[in-house]
């Protein structure tokens, strides 16, 4: 058969909302919950009709229509936070005990990062064929440390002490960490998650802070001064996505993950205010890292069954493991009685941290009041000294309050020995050490900005 070049039809990929009340790489870009105009749809059903001629796809049936694509919009695309190819994240402490400086520190980082979110893709020196994007969808989100307001000594360096977010702290350790990580010595002042469509991008905004903050803060902070390094950058750590959303386990990952909805988002990731926070918090979120090895030697001679019974999802379709098969032809997902082991071990990676029953629980929540936004990346960093892969997933979540979604998650589910019955055993695959914690922290995400002249966590000053 001859091959022929195609044309590729696609949805837009949703670019950065900037002007909200939140900042940018939290919760957009995000594809549009109203659908796109028909024309697009009618375009996509032409593209997938010559790729079906062409041999190139065979899970689309000639029948497909409009509006089943339409549907398959709604139930795939819309609202979903449609995530950026590579994530790059640093961290930096503060070398200052000046509350004046602090200020200038992070009006000087916002000045960083918005220029580099609002910089359009350079057209000097390229090919006349090559094809440049118009967005490399760049954001930059900032979070908070809890040592920026009590230091590791216990001091209140810029007397923000009174202002701290409700469930701001260290880091504790769990069950699962690696022997070497101590979540106290990963602490930091600051984090910067920047996440774009090129790697090179990533790689140029990380320079541009490590290599140019400093210098010029001293120019415009200093003058006449000594230069210093007012934020000390450490530990930079990367990700990357796939097209098909698997990770190195050849599993889904995010399926059920939260989207735009009339309050998912609102309700369990960002902080309203009834929530009894400080007021500058209100439009903010909590950020939870954790950096997750996969221990690919002892993962990859399991059979596919084992593996299944352990993530508690089927390996090709992602539903979850369950005898009730309704609703598998539409892919909409059927989550079995969380006690009853006919559908699966217990102990499956699903059914611990997704119980999902039908009553509330004992502190009158729901289950899915628990649940809280994931922006996860998959990492590879070479060989260990023993000529194994060093993997894993860069896990980053969004979310309201830590105590009651993820802490509540990770101790009375996913590492409680006796959940959902006594005997059950924690989470399988930290269990029989697929899994192993190396890193990590807690973070607070001040709001959006309000205006050019504003700068994150700008109302903390003001109260």
């Amino acid at each position: 058969m001859e091959n022929k070049l195609i044309e590729p039809v696609q949805l837009p990929l949703p670019n950065p909302v900037f002007g909200t009340p939140h900042q940018n790489g939290i919760t957009d870009p995000h594809w549009p919950v109203s659908l796109p105009n028909d024309e697009r749809f009618v375009a996509l059903k032409e593209h997938l009709a010559r790729q079906r001629q062409e041999g190139r796809i065979d899970d689309v049936p000639e029948s497909v229509s409009v509006s089943d694509l339409k549907d398959r919009y709604r139930s795939e695309y819309a609202g979903r936070v449609a995530g950026q190819k590579f994530m790059t994240l640093m961290r930096a402490d503060v070398q200052s005990h000046s509350r004046d400086e602090l200020i200038n520190i992070l009006k000087l980082v916002t000045e960083f990062a918005t220029d580099q979110m609002i910089k359009l893709p350079s057209q000097s020196h390229i090919k006349i064929f090559e094809q440049i994007p118009d967005s490399y969808r760049v954001t930059v989100t900032v979070g908070f440390g809890a040592s920026l307001f009590i230091d590791k000594t216990g001091f209140d360096r810029f007397n923000l002490r009174h202002l701290q977010p409700k469930f701001l702290k260290q880091m504790p350790s769990f069950p699962g960490d690696a022997d070497n990580f101590d979540p106290g010595e990963r602490a930091s002042d600051l984090l910067f998650l920047i996440a774009t469509d090129h790697p090179y991008i990533n790689v140029a905004v990380l320079r541009y802070f490590a290599e140019y903050f400093n210098k010029i803060f001293s120019e415009r902070f200093l003058a006449g001064g000594p230069a210093r390094q007012v934020l000390k950058f450490h530990d930079v750590e990367e990700g990357f996505t796939r097209k098909d959303k698997r990770e190195f386990l050849r599993f889904d990952d995010g399926i059920d993950n939260i989207h735009m909805g009339q309050d998912d988002l609102h309700r369990l990731v960002y902080v309203a205010e009834c929530d009894n926070e400080p007021a500058w918090c209100t439009g903010g979120t909590y950020m939870v890292y954790r950096k997750i090895r996969e221990n690919m030697r002892l993962w990859e001679v399991l059979k596919d069954t084992v593996q299944q019974g352990m993530i508690g999802r089927e390996k090709d379709t992602g539903l979850p493991l369950s005898r009730d098969k309704a609703g598998a032809d539409d892919m909409t997902p059927v989550y079995p009685d969380p006690k009853d082991p006919r559908d699966g071990p217990l102990n499956s990676h699903v059914r611990k941290v997704q119980p999902r029953r039908p009553d509330p629980d004992l502190f009158g929540f729901d289950d899915l009041e628990r649940r809280f936004l994931r922006r996860p990346y998959p990492f590879f960093e070479g060989l260990d000294e023993n000529g194994n892969s060093k993997n894993g997933l860069q896990f980053i979540a969004f979310m309201k309050n830590i105590q009651q979604q993820f802490e509540h998650v990770t101790n009375m589910w996913q590492m409680n020995e006796n959940f959902p019955v006594e005997g059950t055993g924690i989470d399988a695959l930290y269990h029989h050490q697929i899994l192993s914690t190396v890193d990590g922290g807690y973070y607070f995400c001040p709001p959006g900005l309000k205006d050019k002249d504003d700068f994150f966590g700008s109302e903390m000053f003001r109260i």
